[in-house]
């Protein structure tokens, strides 16, 4: 494809040109191959085209591939086939079609001629016009004019009327007919000499004709010309640009011996056993006199070579010329293709621009051809030019023409835009067209990005999380201007994946801003879509439906398209045709009419070519037609190939494919032998031009794929050819064995036919041969060398990554799945790394969806539990499958081999292995933790028919409950959180109040809000009070809200409100008493439920006492006036009196309660009309007593079938059946108990399962399951850290499972599958709250870690906590802790005590009443513990008002610091001295070899440095702290190596001084304290970011493993491992934990914590990373250096170690179940 060099401005314009959508005059399309034509005669060069094959054609498709991502294919089109001669004489036009092709696609190359001394094959024209061909019989004798008008018919179906050339099979019947050999070699050799006869006599007719000067020499040369001077003439001669694109080849063969003509006839013209002088003379015009003259000489290569008598040339005779000829070719065709790469515009590799190029392209194709429905371009004018702020949705069937309306639509509406300042910007995409646009998120990021530029925003600031981005979208079309008015076209949008919950249209903007109009299409019925859509959009008008075309625009259409292809049909065809078209008129009905009608001839009898009467039986009809012309064996394969793809196949990888295919292979070469077993590129190209445009080209996985141009082809050719199950299964085997290149490389067996064996003299009929398929790894690395700097490019195999498990999975080869995709490292690590993380969880999905396995679940459910960690950084795989998996290594083998992967291959992209499992593993009840929420969630519903969950915190919040990812984010930008949500029955709006009495009306199917201050008549001025502390509060508190479909209430203690879902008060009425709910019925109508005593929320009563009441709903400003006919409606009930519990059916006709009469007995009332009131009034009649029961009741819940009714007691639970009219007690375990707090409600935390086989409810921070049959608890899970606030069943959409959902004051939702309730969960080991202290002993392999309330100690083996140090049965509060390195004592400050611990007996072995404890220090050989305190120094003030009263004003801290004895607590010493009231005390230190104790002290308003004998207390001499900068000591480091230097940290800078000369030893700027263990090199590690190793000595740095790049003013934590090996750096803001080798700055691991870091410490013999979180976890990592011998082989003895405790249990537990065994 010639590439035009563009200067920057005209780039920009280009850019201009196509991001506004401009349709006119688009650049080409950046290509995505190198093809190349190679042109030669039939015979000559076949030594050398065969070598090529064999030998460079493999290698040139690999280095395009891996060096620059291209498809590499050579059209040969005489490569592989016997000759020439064709049934259909289209072989010399196939051949200009695919220069065309190649010159229109190709970059670098695309045409190579070989031209010998041989001028070719001279073929009949198949076309002559009428009038020409006249002329030839008027000049040809009567025997050849005979034979001419036998050969040639007149068609006038052509404009002008052409005399074709007839198929040979219709004079000669058994030209093609293979079951016949014999008569099929009679009737072509019959055609040879008849051809010979007829190209005769044109050429004798030609040449009189231009004696006689009627015709040109030109008009002569047609009828003498050879097919290779034609190509020469297409691909050389005629072509532009051609020294970057073509290449010529000329060989001279010196000495031919002619009269060996068995020989010499293949290298030479020959005519009558003579030279063909004639063909000599043209030959010699072409090569040595037009081509030079044209091509410059350095595209032109010469030969000359010997002639052999063995064959005129061979391999061995010529293998010096063969070999330098390949060489010479690939290494010419490589520059072309460099070359071209580079001369491709900058532009071209911009993926936005060849999306938004590649869809303006489609909207031209489409358009083209359109023809009528004026009446729907009105309308859609009208939407354009109109006021509507809402999208235009145009729908209707497959193939009545959507694509072709909305293609026109667009390629009109910039005339709709008159103004002359306006300049329109069109954004098209037409989805499921390119990866881009067939997921909804690419799609909106490459909308944004097209935006972005066209408004001038940075993308950068793009979101990468969905929610986020649909925002920004909205956000961006709000900055249309109105000089560039935006029109969006979204065509097909079921075409879009359900991914991320596309079909909700939660995405698409419902209102749209000033200028923007948006246009959609779709399919009715597909993923409820429409419905979707028309619940979105309010106006029925902007709902237009597609129909069919109608007869007679279906002719009119048909008209057009002949015409435009200079054809048209009898008046008899034309009978046919309108005899069909008023059966079946849609557009693509139409198209495949034209496709048939284009061929017929005027002498084609209709019968022979009747019409199909539906769209499927004509794609039936077209395959059958193209099966009978090109065989049935071929074009069945070679189409299965491509339905049986994911996303469309590569001619590059059909002709791989079918060249593997033996059934194919042996039916192309029954009748010879090929050089090289492959199939002949001319036969798929000869398929291929006879489905034109069935099968299309589009990008995917960063090739040119072929495809089916709808929908209904892959249908129709799915049922023809793939509908049988194992034909199916083999299908997709034999492109799997292609992805996993088990070919390549190697020969792959086959057999010879007997017929075959016989035919070609064979001693066997087995065979092999090389079919020169591409390797398939998973990774293209090439390196690269620029400027003596060698680099490696790394390029990710997309097709093998996206089409493998596909194929594998419907292979059902699961063996090949498991090792090769699903389980195998580098698969998954690189799909991850190229593709959207949820194309790797389809993989394992699709395959659980053939065939459930229990270790895919796991995967599956493990990759998803990580979805937000592996989308963000892929290398983070290993960390996440090792940590949520390694419980199952023992069980489950083919995980135990993935996580032995991650241990070896994995270590390369990280160097962090979790020792044990350190994260939730999948496999339990809890499917997913979601955790986008800042505060605690208190409401929580199910939308979206079961497929999406709200959840209200300070933001809306919607997941996608099929993948746990966020669907959408709505932040209406509150003080405080939401208290309180209620969603409407059909789910568009929702109510939410909050805690700063405001609410929120917000539409769900939009994400529009409105958020109102609430008010109530008379107090908009007196909303809020102080309370006690100070703070605003409201004076009447929202306490809920209540949604209908057109109406929702508010509610306070004692008045409510109704207003519209627009938010239009209706009315507001007070109470009598405090209201406990309200509900919204139509009418409008409420039903309230009040108390019927005044009684606080905290007062204690025997039993709460009720009313619910009905009233209807008026217009407060216009309550003097009663609605029309309000004396016909009729209330939904009565009054009634009720206590302690209620619930109503949804039909309101039924009444589960308790009576005063019955105290706690439950009955039954029914809904009647009033005796007397019975027209306007109802009542709530006693029916029965449901069942008697003595226990309080706190409410009543229904199961959403209402089968069974569930009472909630002190207790437990009381489950009552409908069914069997029986009841099932279900008690809470052990002291637990239910409790009502706060506010009375009659709801409480407890639900039925969907199937209503359990009974889930939450007490505090616990879910317990109980099996309603037999009212047992099966199971408690505690994975909520806090008070369990709401919780929903989920009944519908959920796939099956059976699911509830909680959230809690943790700040998480959780979803529970109830289905695995009785699997054992693996708990993770975690604490209460953040980890405030950590600390490790290597010796006894155990980590103590405290949190603000609790002291763990921790296995390090297994990460399970081991015990928990309690001193006091009560709880303590922790301020600090300490651990013996050799693990036997700690010590603990907690609760006003000082607590010393004999680790091994888990004993306190001395304890002390100290206050304040703010440090805790080994010394003297961790012999002693000094106990630092403080408290506050008061002096009694006099009071100014009254001297006998006086105040305590705190002056200033008095500092103690206590050492005591291990283990005894022996007090050595004590330590005491003030410091100024504003100050905090610092931390002191011992330096190094206990030489000091040294604390900061204040002496006369000084800061010094005061030195104390460790082991004594002995005051040694203090060191005044004046030097020159001195500011605020922050902290104080203590020096390794060196006992009389510290380090004092401030704001700015570290300074090193000698305390015992009392002298600044060194200033190091920028220094925190870091150092490492031997003292020699420092850390500098500012908070704005970066990272440094620097000489301690000097403050040189030495090696920067961060530069200094912008990542935000964050904390830090960062040091060396003990050992000095490594570096550990953890980033606040990014949320990782990177380790670097201290020896050269290399990265081994870059680790995302699950959640913010409190602590972090490695182990003593640098092996281990230890990591403390906010959330409680402690987990523990191995640094493991992939490049040192000794990390790895820590690494396999941990595991060993680990596995072999692991194992011990499980065999010691089925030795334990061997005598039962036994037994039975």
């Amino acid at each position: 494809m010639p590439e035009q060099e563009y200067t920057e401005e005209q780039e920009a314009e280009i850019l201009q040109h196509v991001f506004f959508g401009k349709l006119d005059n688009l650049p080409n399309l950046a290509s995505k191959i190198v093809r190349i034509f190679t042109s030669s005669t039939f015979t000559d060069t076949s030594m050398e085209r065969n070598s090529l094959m064999q030998h460079t054609y493999p290698k040139l498709k690999e280095y395009c591939r891996e060096k620059h991502g291209l498809e590499f294919q050579v059209v040969d089109m005489r490569w592989g086939v016997r000759d020439e001669a064709t049934d259909d004489h289209k072989t010399t036009e196939l051949c200009m079609q695919e220069i065309d092709n190649c010159q229109r696609v190709a970059v670098g190359p695309n045409f190579v001629v070989f031209l010998g001394q041989k001028y070719g094959y001279r073929p009949l024209p198949t076309k002559i016009e009428e009038d020409e061909f006249r002329m030839i019989i008027s000049v040809s004798d009567k025997e050849d004019a005979k034979l001419l008008n036998q050969w040639y018919k007149l068609d006038s179906n052509n404009l002008p009327s052409l005399f074709c050339l007839q198929t040979v099979s219709s004079i000669f019947t058994n030209f093609t007919n293979r079951a016949h050999p014999r008569l099929m070699e009679e009737d072509q050799s019959q055609w040879w000499e008849t051809m010979g006869k007829l190209n005769r006599a044109v050429r004798v007719a030609a040449f009189a004709l231009l004696q006689q000067g009627r015709f040109t020499a030109q008009d002569n040369h047609r009828y003498n010309w050879s097919v290779t001077e034609q190509e020469v003439v297409r691909g050389i001669l005629n072509a532009k640009d051609r020294e970057d694109h073509t290449l010529a080849f000329f060989r001279h063969i010196e000495n031919i011996n002619v009269s060996l003509l068995r020989h010499s006839m293949k290298f030479i013209d020959i005519a009558s056993k003579q030279v063909d002088m004639e063909a000599q003379h043209m030959l010699s015009d072409l090569r040595d006199v037009r081509v030079p003259a044209t091509l410059p000489e350095s595209s032109i290569i010469r030969y000359t070579v010997q002639w052999s008598d063995d064959d005129g040339l061979n391999k061995t005779v010529h293998a010096d010329y063969l070999k330098d000829f390949i060489e010479t070719f690939y290494r010419r065709i490589v520059e072309l293709i460099d070359r071209g790469v580079r001369k491709q515009n900058a532009f071209s590799t911009n993926r936005v621009y060849t999306e938004i190029l590649q869809q303006l392209h489609v909207v031209n194709n489409f358009s083209q051809d359109f023809q009528g429905r004026t009446d729907i371009l009105e309308r859609v004018r009208h939407y354009v030019q109109g006021s509507s702020k809402q999208p235009l949705v145009l729908w209707g069937e497959g193939g009545c023409g959507k694509s072709s309306m909305l293609a026109k639509i667009a390629s009109e509406s910039s005339s709709w835009f008159p103004s002359k300042q306006c300049t329109p910007i069109r954004l098209i995409r037409f989805l499921g067209t390119t990866p881009d646009s067939s997921s909804i998120g690419p799609l909106l990021r490459s909308v944004c990005q097209q935006l972005c530029f066209l408004y001038q925003v940075v993308d950068n600031t793009i979101p990468v999380e969905l929610s986020q981005l649909i925002n920004y979208f909205k956000r961006l079309l709000e900055k249309t201007p109105a000089d560039k008015p935006l029109c969006i076209f979204f065509d097909s949008l079921d075409q879009i994946s359900s991914a991320d919950g596309a079909h909700s249209m939660s995405w698409l903007p419902p209102t749209l801003p000033n200028y923007v109009k948006l246009m959609v299409s779709t399919l009715p019925g597909i993923f409820n879509i429409l419905n979707t859509l028309r619940n979105i959009i309010d106006s029925r008008e902007n709902f237009i439906q597609i129909k069919p075309l109608g007869e007679e625009l279906g002719k009119t259409v048909l008209k057009v398209r002949l015409y435009r292809e200079h054809r048209t049909i009898t008046d008899e065809q034309w009978a046919l045709v309108h005899e069909r078209l008023a059966e079946c008129n849609s557009p693509l009905y139409v198209k495949l009419v034209f496709d048939e009608i284009k061929l017929w001839k005027s002498y084609t009898k209709t019968q022979e070519k009747d019409l199909a009467k539906t769209v499927s039986t004509s794609i039936n009809k077209l395959l059958g037609r193209i099966e009978n012309q090109h065989g049935h064996i071929l074009v069945e394969h070679a189409l299965s190939y491509i339905t049986a793809s994911r996303s469309g196949i590569s001619e590059a990888e059909l002709e791989d494919l079918i060249s593997l295919d033996e059934t194919v292979l042996n039916d192309v070469y029954q009748y010879h032998l090929p050089p090289i077993r492959r199939i002949p590129p001319l036969l798929w190209t000869r398929i291929r031009n006879d489905l034109p445009n069935y099968l299309v080209e589009r990008e995917a996985d960063g090739v040119s794929v072929v495809c089916w141009y709808h929908r209904q082809f892959a249908e129709v050719s799915h049922e023809r050819y793939l509908a049988n199950p194992d034909t199916r299964r083999k299908y997709h085997s034999q492109m799997a064995d292609f992805f996993l290149g088990i070919w390549a490389g190697r020969p792959k067996p086959f057999q010879f036919s007997d017929n075959q064996k016989r035919m070609f003299n064979l001693t066997s009929t087995d065979g092999e041969a090389d079919r020169k398929v591409p390797a398939q790894p998973v990774i293209f690395t090439t390196n690269n060398r620029t400027s003596n700097v060698n680099s490696s490019t790394i390029r990710y195999n997309l097709r093998k990554l996206s089409e493998l498990p596909f194929q594998l999975t419907r292979a059902q080869r699961e063996d090949d799945l498991y090792n090769h995709v699903l389980f195998n490292y580098d698969f998954i690590h690189a799909k991850l790394s190229s593709m959207p993380l949820n194309s790797c969880i389809f993989d394992y999905e699709n395959s659980l969806e053939f065939n459930f396995d229990k270790e895919v679940k796991l995967m599956s459910d493990a990759l998803r539990l990580s979805s937000s960690v592996l989308a963000a950084d892929p290398n983070n795989l290993a960390c996440q499958i090792i940590g949520r998996l390694l419980p199952f290594y023992t069980t489950c083998r083919k995980i135990a081999s993935f996580i032995d992967q991650c241990e070896s291959i994995g270590l390369q992209h990280m160097g962090l292995v979790p020792a044990f499992n350190t994260l939730p593993s999948p496999g339990g009840p809890l499917v997913y933790s979601l955790e986008a929420h800042q505060f605690a969630v208190y409401g929580l519903e199910v939308v979206s028919a079961g497929q999406h969950l709200l959840t209200v915190s300070n933001k809306f919040i919607v997941f996608d409950l099929s993948s746990g990812d966020i669907v959408r984010i709505i932040d209406p930008r509150i003080e405080g959180i939401m208290t309180y949500l209620s969603v409407g029955p059909d789910q568009r709006y929702c109510v939410t109040t909050t805690i700063s009495n405001q609410y929120i009306i917000c539409n769900l199917l939009t994400g529009e809000f409105i958020l109102r201050d609430y008010q109530t008549p008379g107090n908009a001025n007196k909303t809020q009070v102080k309370s006690a502390l100070g703070q605003q509060q409201p004076l009447d508190p929202l306490l809920g809200a209540a949604v209908s479909n057109t109406h929702f209430a508010l509610w306070t203690s004692k008045m409510y409100q109704v207003y519209t879902n627009k938010g239009e008060l209706l009315t507001c009425q007070p109470t009598r008493y405090h209201i406990i709910q309200i509900e919204v019925l139509p009418g409008p109508e409420i039903e309230i439920v009040c108390r019927s005593e005044e009684v606080r929320d905290d007062q204690e009563v025997p039993r709460d006492r009720f009313t619910i009441d009905y009233y209807f709903i008026t217009n407060s400003d216009h309550s003097n006036n009663t609605i029309d006919n309000n004396e016909q409606r009729c209330l939904t009930g009565g009054h009634k009196n009720f206590h302690s519990a209620l619930v109503l059916t949804r039909d309101k006709r039924r009444m589960y309660t308790c009576c005063e009469i019955n105290d706690n007995n439950v009955e039954v009332y029914v809904n009647r009309p009033h005796p007397i009131n019975y027209s306007t009034e109802r009542i709530w009649a006693f029916d029965h007593q449901l069942f008697e029961n003595k226990d309080r009741i706190f409410s009543f819940i229904l199961s959403n079938d209402e089968n069974y009714l569930m009472a909630v007691t002190f207790k437990g639970f009381k489950i009552f059946s409908f069914r069997s009219y029986l009841w099932k007690t279900c008690l809470l375990p052990g002291s637990v108990r239910n409790i009502m707090s706060g506010t009375k409600r009659l709801t409480y935390t407890a639900a039925f399962s969907h199937d209503n086989r359990y009974c889930i409810a939450c007490v505090k921070s616990t879910v317990y399951v109980f099996e309603i049959d037999w009212g047992e608890l099966l199971v408690s899970l505690d994975s909520h850290f806090g008070r369990i606030l709401v919780l929903k069943g989920l009944s519908t959409g959920s796939g099956g499972n059976n699911y509830v959902i909680t959230t809690g004051m943790d700040k998480t939702t959780k979803v529970w599958n109830l289905e695995n309730a009785r699997e054992k969960s693996i708990s993770i080991s975690q604490m209460d709250k953040a980890i405030e202290m950590l600390h490790i002993s290597t010796d006894t392999q155990i980590i103590m870690a405290q949190t603000r309330t609790q002291l763990c100690l921790f296995d390090m083996k297994t990460g399970h906590i081991q015990a928990q140090l309690v001193a006091s049965q009560h709880g303590s509060i922790y301020q600090c802790t300490l651990l013996c390195s050799n693990g036997l004592f700690g010590a603990a400050a907690e609760s006003g005590n000082f607590v010393m611990w004999d680790i091994e007996e888990r004993k306190t072995t001395f304890i002390t009443p100290i206050k304040n404890i703010f440090q805790l220090l080994l010394h003297t050989a961790e012999t002693m513990i000094l106990v630092v305190s403080c408290e506050p120094m008061s002096t009694i003030v006099p009071s100014a008002t009254n001297n006998s009263n006086s105040n305590n004003a705190q002056i200033g801290q008095i500092v103690r610091a206590i050492s005591y004895a291990i283990p005894d607590g022996d007090l050595i010493y004590e330590l005491s001295f003030n410091i100024k009231r504003m100050n905090e005390p610092k931390k002191t230190i011992c330096t190094t070899d206990d030489t000091y104790l040294i604390f900061i002290e204040e002496k006369k308003n000084f800061d010094v440095l005061s030195l104390y004998d460790p082991v004594t207390g002995e005051h040694m001499h203090n060191v005044k702290l004046n030097y020159n900068g001195y500011k605020d000591i922050i902290s104080m480091v203590m020096i390794p190596k060196q006992p009389f230097l510290i380090g004092l940290i401030d704001v700015d800078k570290g300074v090193v001084m000698n305390v015992r000369d009392k002298k600044v030893h060194l200033t190091l700027p920028k220094w925190s304290g870091q150092i490492s263990s031997d003292g020699k090199y420092g850390l500098y590690a500012p908070t704005r970011g970066g990272l440094e190793i620097f000489e301690f000595r000097n403050g040189k740095v030495v090696r920067t493993l961060i530069g200094k790049v912008a990542e935000g003013v964050f904390d830090v934590i960062t040091f060396f491992t003990p050992t000095n090996n490594h570096v550990i750096y953890y980033h606040k803001g990014k949320r990782t934990i990177r380790v670097f080798r201290s020896i050269d700055g290399r990265l081994i691991a870059d680790m995302r914590c699950p959640a913010k870091v409190r602590q972090a410490v490695g182990t003593y013999d640098g092996q281990a990373l230890v990591v403390g979180y906010e959330d409680g976890a402690v987990q523990m990592f191995l640094i493991v250096d992939p490049f040192e011998q000794k990390n790895t082989t820590y690494l396999k003895e941990w595991r060993q170690q680990q596995l072999e405790s692991m194992i011990e249990p499980v065999q010691q537990e089925i030795i334990d179940k061997q005598p039962e065994l036994n037994t039975i």
